[in-house]
């Protein structure tokens, strides 16, 4: 391994697209979830809709009208341009996996004859979060074997950190935000184990031994490569990444 990295893209399709203006604001390219999930590609997709961005900036920048009514124009562009026809084509790409790989065999199959509709005009699907079983529902042994990293072809953590290049003024405040953690160290420790200290790829979440034994969360921001996995995916959403300061994370120009 020469360079680590890792990050969570927005694969929802058309149906998952936020609410793309609002007054003096426009959301573009990946913060936005222009990415075509079938080829896993978005970079094109980001330059398309910030060029349609900046001629709809340059038409308000003319009127000096910075209103939604305005930046509707946006919009506009985009369904169409190429972009909402690309996407169309596999709006139900990723939400056809809704029911596993055979099921999804058959149906991405479908869409691709149907032009992207499939067997339905409009897959449901839900969260990552609301997927995770409780211990008392899972069939799996509340504490499993984990495999030892070789060093060789796969590495630890910490190690992994480490080449991410990634760097935090260690001063400044902590930009990963939990609610309330007494649900980290009573509730989710009894219902989910505390997951957050397994998906998470930089170890910056930790379960340590506190005092009477009881096990604390403590956090490592520091180490964050920001993925944004336990934004994602913590089971009472109660974690909150916000950017950090001074532009800290990880160096993914050497990736």
């Amino acid at each position: 391994m020469l360079r680590y990295g890792a990050k969570a893209i927005p694969e929802g399709g058309w149906f998952a697209l936020p609410r793309l203006i609002t007054d003096g604001a426009l959301l573009v390219g990946d913060c936005a979830g222009f990415l075509n999930s079938q080829r896993l590609k978005g970079i094109h997709l980001a330059i398309k809709t910030g060029m349609l961005a900046a001629e709809t900036i340059l038409k308000a920048l003319h009127n000096n009208d910075f209103s939604e009514t305005t930046l509707a124009d946006y919009v506009r562009r985009i369904e169409n341009s190429w972009v909402k026809e690309e996407l169309w084509k596999v709006r139900n790409y990723h939400q056809a996996f809704e029911g596993g790989m055979c099921r999804a065999v058959f149906h991405v199959g479908l869409q691709m004859f149907t032009g992207g509709r499939g067997l339905h005009a409009r897959y449901p699907s839900r969260a990552g979060h609301e997927r995770l079983r409780k211990l008392t529902d899972s069939k799996l042994p509340q504490r499993q074997a984990r495999l030892a990293p070789d060093g060789k072809l796969t590495f630890d953590k910490l190690t992994d950190v480490y080449h991410s290049g990634t760097k935090h003024e260690e001063d400044q405040p902590g930009h990963l935000l939990i609610a309330d953690t007494n649900i980290c160290n009573e509730r989710c420790t009894v219902e989910y184990g505390n997951p957050c200290q397994f998906f998470c790829p930089a170890a910056v979440y930790e379960m340590v031994e506190g005092q009477g034994g009881r096990l604390q969360l403590h956090l490592n921001p520091s180490n964050c490569v920001h993925c944004k996995t336990c934004d994602i995916m913590d089971p009472y959403q109660i974690i909150t990444w916000v950017p950090p300061e001074g532009g800290g994370g990880p160096n993914y120009e050497n990736l």
